[in-house]
């Protein structure tokens, strides 16, 4: 389907049609379901479009949002939305740069499955990259409806207590509806939740920033379908 030299002839022309009938205003449930038939998609062909393509309405709003620089500034990370998305890096996935820029896995359609280990190691990660970057604060959201997500920020914030990470302003919140709670503040977005990044007034890909660094030979740029 897709390597990481580039991306496969067949879905390119599939992911053109699928934002084509998107810019016509057809609903996004019935174009996925038309351009899959038509180009007889897999599961995983399937998300991808799904989660890579917008319409250029879309795009344009979102990369308009963009922030390079979070210097001074509070930053709001979707927790594991970025964690997971650094955890399929760890695992060796690849990850895919989308139309709007934003870097996503494809975590949903293979796996759901995650452990302790895991989203310690991937909470490792961004907190080291992100304090490189000077935000004032960072706040993590966790979804309390996640397995063990009590547990996890109780090892996140024992990891900084006990400075097995540097210190630094970072806030643990665990919340009912995470995306709500997300979505809800003014300061800086890390997500790369569409229906988020729709309402967010600023953004910084934070997982998206983590891979490029650290784990560029993983990415697939989907771009190049529409260039």
């Amino acid at each position: 389907m897709l390597g990481k030299q580039g991306v496969d002839l067949k879905v390119c022309e599939a992911a053109k049609d699928y934002k084509y009938l998107l810019n016509r205003g057809y609903g996004q449930k019935a174009s996925l379901d038309l351009v899959t038939s038509r180009y007889i998609l897999s599961n995983v062909e399937r998300a991808l479009l799904l989660r890579c393509v917008h319409s250029d309405e879309d795009v344009v709003k979102i990369r308009s949002k963009h922030v390079d620089d979070v210097e001074h500034l509070r930053v709001v990370v979707d927790g594991y939305n970025a964690l997971l998305t650094i955890t399929s890096a760890l695992e060796g996935r690849e990850l895919y740069i989308c139309d709007d820029g934003i870097v996503r896995d494809l975590r949903k359609s293979y796996s759901k499955g995650f452990t302790d280990e895991q989203i310690i190691e991937s909470f490792k990660i961004l907190y080291n990259e992100v304090t490189y970057l000077k935000p004032q604060s960072i706040k993590l959201v966790l979804d309390k409806n996640v397995s063990w997500s009590a547990k996890h920020a109780e090892l996140i914030k024992s990891l900084i207590t006990h400075n097995q990470v540097k210190k630094y302003d970072v806030t643990i919140v665990l919340a009912t509806k995470a995306d709500v709670t997300v979505m809800a503040e003014k300061d800086v977005i890390a997500s790369s939740d569409y229906v988020i990044l729709t309402k967010a007034e600023r953004i910084f890909d934070v997982a998206g920033y983590i891979i490029r660094r650290k784990f560029p030979t993983q990415l697939v740029d989907f771009q190049q379908c529409f260039t």
